[in-house]
């Protein structure tokens, strides 16, 4: 009975190395560094589908250095076409080195689309207040400076400045809390979403949500003002225009700045 199964085992090792000399990967091929030798096509093409998965990539489109504002030129993205690949793997000659065949795919905008754009609304509003409430309006305006919005995107306030927290740099300041004064982390940013709010006004921008406060505030004109807070009100604009726009922030000669550059003409 033992020498039967001993048979059996090999007869079948000697039927898979007969089948792998008759239909698989030709001695010595490699793929990338991988032996390739014997494997059969399904084989193969489960491990090219494993080496795709980790060579896909988007493309990365251009933008702005946060702190710079220099252009960070565009990279493609990748895939791999798997059919091609496998084939090529297949039909290779003893001792051939194969490549996986990457495909390029190009990113919709050039770093050329950033350059020239002009200023196309602006608005300032004077800082006041504690030391605390001035270092939470420069941090949220650092984080809004140089954010390219791409056409039909749209630019979350919240989603760009982040959560107020003391571990991110932001102090305990005056805030509105359901018509009264409070004081809570990231009090004074809503000086910066406002002043956001009323350049996108003068940009000709499509506002998607905007919140009044629940009692006028003095660095903005009455109905003027943008209400936020990290999980709740946010301002959120939509880049309507056929070209990019970048959003330039910054605190200085004791007020918050905010210019959109894009193109002038448009429909």
């Amino acid at each position: 009975m033992i020498a039967f199964f001993i048979s059996i085992s090999v007869v079948t090792a000697w039927l898979d190395n007969f089948i792998r000399d008759m239909y698989g990967v030709k001695p010595g091929v490699s793929l990338e560094g991988h032996d390739m030798s014997g494997m059969l096509r399904e084989e193969v093409k489960a491990l090219v589908i494993e080496m795709a998965m980790q060579e896909w990539r988007l493309p990365k489109e251009p933008e702005l250095d946060k702190r710079t504002g220099r252009i960070i030129p565009e990279e493609p993205g990748v895939t791999v076409d798997v059919l091609t690949t496998v084939n090529n793997v297949m039909q290779a000659q003893t001792n051939k080195t194969v490549s996986l065949v990457r495909n390029s795919i190009p990113s919709r905008y050039r770093s050329q689309d950033l350059e020239g754009l002009k200023s196309i609304g602006s608005y300032s509003t004077h800082i006041y207040g504690s030391k605390q409430r001035s270092t939470n309006i420069l941090l949220a305006a650092e984080a809004i400076d140089n954010t390219v919005i791409w056409p039909n995107q749209v630019f979350s306030f919240n989603e760009v400045v982040g959560p107020r927290t003391p571990e991110r740099g932001y102090e305990p300041a005056p805030v509105i809390l359901m018509g009264a004064n409070n004081y809570d982390y990231g009090g004074g940013v809503c000086q910066v979403s406002s002043t956001v709010y009323n350049a996108a006004l003068a940009a000709k921008l499509q506002i998607l949500e905007r919140h009044p406060h629940s009692k006028p505030v003095h660095y903005v004109p009455k109905d003027k003002d943008a209400s936020v807070a990290y999980g709740g009100n946010d301002l959120r604009i939509r880049n309507q225009t056929n070209s990019p726009i970048i959003i330039k922030s910054q605190v200085s000669e004791g007020r918050v700045w905010v210019s959109i550059l894009g193109e002038e003409k448009r429909e």
